[in-house]
């Protein structure tokens, strides 16, 4: 293994396995780490902007220790193809936070700040592609105009979370929790649900194929038929 002394040093870091050590507080900023192991790591309030993993693990199946990201500084920072499963990412910074083609079952992401004020107004950026986010929670976080694509949000928390236009395309989103959940104009097109109930929540201006209609009329007790010929 590596020191940290090493390790803050180093832009590139490849198949070493740093699992249970304890990076809090500290600084790792622009390195990118792959194949490498984090099971049990601590990154607790460190800073690691603009940092890539590839095909790194944070959890170990055996011991079911999980990585510690709550209050990082996670702004510009990449995961792609890592197993994330449980682990803990609340209130940290995640601005231009990206996942890719991860196993998020079960993260914590809630109360993440996907913000940047820029001359008097806010930028917000947040993107899941291709990722199982089933069970996770995104509860209690502003995520207007952000991209959550082709994912499993299966049985995920959105309790007051803020989609507001943000593009959902193709993601699975079944038995959600929906409490206080924002997601007008958002793009729905190709998702797959079963509890956004019209009399819950406001769909106005919500992107939907024709295909899709059903399943929002039905809690409705409306009844669709085909047009007379």
């Amino acid at each position: 293994m590596l020191p940290l002394t090493k390790l803050q040093d180093e832009t590139v870091i490849e198949a070493e396995d740093f699992s249970g050590q304890d990076f809090s507080h500290s600084t790792l900023r622009d390195c990118v780490f792959t194949d490498c192991r984090f099971a049990g790591s601590n990154f607790r309030a460190t800073d690691l902007s603009r940092t890539e993993f590839i095909r790194c693990q944070f959890n170990d199946a055996t011991s079911q220790q999980p990585a510690d990201f709550s209050q990082a500084n996670l702004r510009e920072v990449r995961f792609s193809h890592c197993n994330l499963t449980v682990v803990d990412f609340v209130r940290s910074e995640a601005y231009a936070l990206h996942f890719e083609h991860c196993q998020l079952q079960g993260a914590d992401l809630s109360r993440i700040d996907c913000r940047m004020p820029i001359s008097g107004t806010e930028l917000t950026d947040f993107t899941m592609q291709h990722c199982n986010f089933a069970y996770g929670t995104l509860a209690e976080n502003f995520l207007a105009e952000c991209e959550i694509t082709d994912c499993r949000l299966t049985e995920a928390n959105l309790d007051r979370c803020n989609l507001r236009g943000a593009n959902l395309a193709g993601s699975e989103l079944h038995n959600i929790s929906a409490s206080g959940l924002t997601i007008e104009d958002a793009d729905l097109r190709g998702c797959s649900f079963n509890n956004l109930h019209p009399r819950d929540i406001s769909l106005a201006g919500v992107k939907l194929h024709y295909s899709q209609l059903m399943v929002l009329v039905e809690p409705l007790g409306l009844v669709l038929e085909p047009d007379p010929d």
